[in-house]
């Protein structure tokens, strides 16, 4: 083949891959709509609003977020993707405009990119176009665009031309593919996912391994080092450039509910059951979260977490034989990759998870059925290897197709008859064997209808499978035909089921939420709002602009989280990614937070006896950390009064504390308050600590006229600054130095990178 035909197929077989995807989204191109997506609407919408209006009003992005949480670092947070490349879109335009057309752009990347690496491996274009299909359009990343999982999709795209560079440069030894490799590496984690980048991460070092030990078995020793080295280089150049998200988001997961890891319950929390591989078979068996009808779990992201539906034809090209001696090691590797991505992705329901949970960074994620993105990848690579190994002709099946053919047949056959003449007795024996819980969350009416039509259509792709593998096999003549068919089986199996995933959504404020965040102050000196009911969602407070104690977020600081629940009377706990709820809105430890409003559905009530936004006192008292929230529960504890540090924090002052009593004729007057700048005018007769309803973290700088001063911890959650007696003007900046460094870190390795490449590319 010449390579202008070559180029012409690959332009082809590119245009139809970007065709397919779009006709996903015809409809809401002729209704103008924007995508719908669970998590962007509550979370990333908020998020990426903020970011861009703060940087076109500022000239600068966010670094600390004032309307969640009572205050929390924004640029450590990692999901936030804020130094993404491909995140221009978000400061070009609306985020609901961004959204879509980001998702456009990285859906056809990712079948692009699926189709370069399996050219990598010399597939022919149809086998390459069916991986890049199957990649692109399977049920676990649909499943996850409807779940609106922003940075999962900035994630999983990058994982075939990862491996592209991986195979480029264990084949050829070109130092430029490992630079390469290692800038698409950086980039995957800047995509503000990390469990799929360390995943990834676990893919790569297993195939580096995986080629290390043949060359080792061949006694190649020079390239299995050259490997190796080429491995660590390619690792390290990736988190090298991604450091300028990675040491801010470091420090913050330090001091999170995250930090040292998360015990084994939550670790193994959203496993992949056994029972949920019927649904790899027969996608909608247990219903679909689109229509209501998902009844197995009443968690109703269990379905998208644990959908690895890839359609019926991929399956059957599993087993297809390999003859080529590259090809079958691919196949080989891609083979173990499933099968090790369904053993982890098992969790609670495979015993030896226990032994995974204690490797380094398997205890710092939850959801390990979210590794089932690598056996979708997996499954895409070997599907594209069976269909060009078919058109090189003489191909055969594995013997284990055999067990394959007749089990799934069978299933099939058995759903089919029992929806057919028992559908009681079917469905009592489905919800009693299958259910996680008692089945009346789901939509029924649509149910049966759902179930029934997802058996006759898989039995249906099931018996064309068969017929069209029998086929090509027997009609050889007509092997373009039957890979063009081929194409199409697999483009309507992947449709018919992720079409639906594709929804609208008006992304209109709501008047009455507007009305209420406009009679508030968006100033927190003013007072922190507590939003109550079904109203409000945990994040309207970055959206409508109001400080608010609440939020929704997969990283909270720890201190904060034990602090509102202990305002609550809740015992500890560290799962918590959601403060939604409060039950006592009087509690004494929230009017420390200067809550003076409650936001509800129609009414804005003032809370009672507010703390003031800063206060001088003049008391200090030592407690251990364990005793601390307790005394400041107690009537013993006055904040008007007394600063409560604790042992260590106050093992570390120079500054003794004066006499019990109140400060007489101290003031505070907040004159500038930004979301990284605060200053305040303070007078006071005599020495104290001046005590701010602002939340301590690393990275805040306090001047007193003008001279640097340490700032405390103290009432085990606050900022606490030491004054002399006299008039004095008090500064806050947040300063971020692991930011400052991480960027200085990137910088300098994007440069060695570029110039790598430069020197490489001279030498050829």
């Amino acid at each position: 083949m010449s390579g202008f035909s070559r180029r012409n197929k690959d332009l082809m077989a590119a245009f139809g891959l970007a065709v397919c995807i779009l006709f996903f989204y015809h409809k809401l191109f002729i209704s103008a709509e924007s995508l719908y997506g669970g998590d962007f609407v509550l979370y990333f919408f908020p998020l990426k609003k903020f970011i861009r209006e703060q940087l076109l009003t500022y000239g600068a992005l966010p670094f600390w977020n004032m309307y969640q949480f009572s205050g929390t670092p924004l640029i450590a947070n990692i999901q936030a993707s804020m130094f993404y490349p491909l995140g221009f879109f978000y400061y070009l335009m609306s985020p609901e405009r961004a959204y879509l057309s980001s998702t456009i752009l990285h859906q056809v990347l990712g079948g692009l990119f699926m189709y370069r690496f399996m050219r990598t491996l010399s597939v022919s274009p149809s086998g390459c176009l069916v991986s890049a299909l199957i990649f692109s359009m399977n049920g676990y990343f649909m499943g996850h665009l409807y779940a609106g999982h922003l940075s999962f999709v900035q994630n999983y795209i990058w994982i075939p031309l990862l491996f592209h560079f991986l195979a480029q440069f264990t084949r050829s030894r070109d130092l430029s593919y490992a630079v390469g490799g290692g800038l698409v590496l950086g980039v995957q984690i800047l995509g503000g996912f990390p469990q799929i980048a360390f995943y990834t991460i676990l893919a790569a070092c297993a195939y580096l391994v995986f080629r290390v030990c043949a060359s080792l078995h061949a006694r190649l020793y020079r390239d299995a080092l050259a490997t190796a080295l080429g491995g660590v280089l390619l690792i390290l150049l990736g988190f090298c450039l991604a450091a300028i998200q990675l040491l801010p988001t470091l420090e913050f997961t330090a001091l999170s509910t995250r930090a040292g890891g998360v015990s084994y319950e939550m670790a193994t929390y959203d496993s992949l059951s056994p029972k949920d591989l019927l649904a790899f078979l027969v996608p909608d068996l247990f219903g679909n979260a689109v229509d209501g009808t998902y009844w197995r779990s009443p968690a109703i992201w269990h379905f998208w977490e644990t959908c690895g539906y890839v359609g019926i034809l991929p399956l059957f090209l599993l087993f297809v034989r390999v003859e080529s001696e590259t090809r079958r090691r691919w196949k080989a590797f891609f083979a173990i990759m499933v099968a090790v991505s369904l053993f982890l992705a098992l969790g609670k329901h495979n015993p030896a998870y226990l032994v995974a949970y204690h490797l380094p960074g398997f205890r710092s994620f939850r959801i390990p059925a979210q590794i089932l993105f690598l056996y979708v990848f997996s499954v895409g690579a070997i599907a594209g290897i069976g269909i060009h190994r078919m058109q090189e002709g003489n191909w055969r099946y594995q013997k284990s197709s055999v067990v394959f053919l007749v089990f799934a047949g069978m299933i099939l056959c058995l759903f089919k008859i029992g929806m057919g003449f028992y559908p009681f007795q079917f469905f009592f024996q489905l919800f009693l064997n299958f259910a996680e819980g008692p089945v009346n969350h789901a939509d029924m009416e649509a149910l049966y209808q759902r179930i029934a039509g997802s058996v006759d259509k898989s039995l249906i792709l099931f018996l064309l499978s068969a017929l069209f593998l029998l086929a090509t096999h027997r009609w050889k003549r007509n092997s373009r035909l039957m890979i063009l068919l081929a194409s199409a089986v697999v483009i309507v199996d992947l449709w018919l089921f992720g079409s639906g995933f594709v929804k609208g959504w008006e992304f209109r404020s709501s008047p009455e939420k507007e009305q209420a965040a406009a009679r508030v102050s968006a100033s927190p000196a003013h007072g922190r709002v507590m939003a109550t009911g079904p109203f409000f969602k945990p994040n309207d407070g970055l959206q409508y602009r109001f400080p608010s104690i609440l939020g929704y977020d997969p990283l909270i600081l720890k201190r904060y989280v034990h602090f509102f629940q202990a305002s609550q009377e809740q015992p500890f706990n560290d799962h918590v990614v959601n403060l939604a709820h409060v039950h006592d809105a009087e509690s004494k430890l929230l009017k420390l937070l200067h809550v003076r409003k409650m936001l509800m559905e129609d009414d804005i009530r003032e809370v009672e006896n507010p703390v003031p936004y800063a206060v001088v006192v003049s008391a200090s008292i030592t407690k251990s950390p364990e005793e601390t929230l307790s005394f400041m529960k107690g009537e013993a504890f006055d904040p008007m009064e007394t600063v409560v540090f604790e042992a260590l924090v106050a093992a570390g002052r120079e500054n003794k504390p004066a006499k019990a009593g109140r400060v007489s004729r101290a003031s505070c007057t907040v004159e500038d308050y930004k979301s990284e700048k605060i200053i305040l005018k303070v007078s006071t007769e005599q020495s104290g600590y001046l005590v701010l309803s602002e939340i301590c973290y690393p990275g805040w700088r306090a001047t007193v006229d003008g001279r640097k001063t340490d700032i405390l911890c103290g009432n085990y959650l606050f900022r606490v600054i030491p004054l002399e007696a006299g008039d004095h003007e008090v500064r806050l900046d947040f300063i971020s130095w692991p930011f400052r460094i991480g960027a200085l870190l990137s910088l300098l390795s994007l440069t060695v990178s570029l110039g790598i490449l430069v020197h490489q590319r001279k030498r050829r």
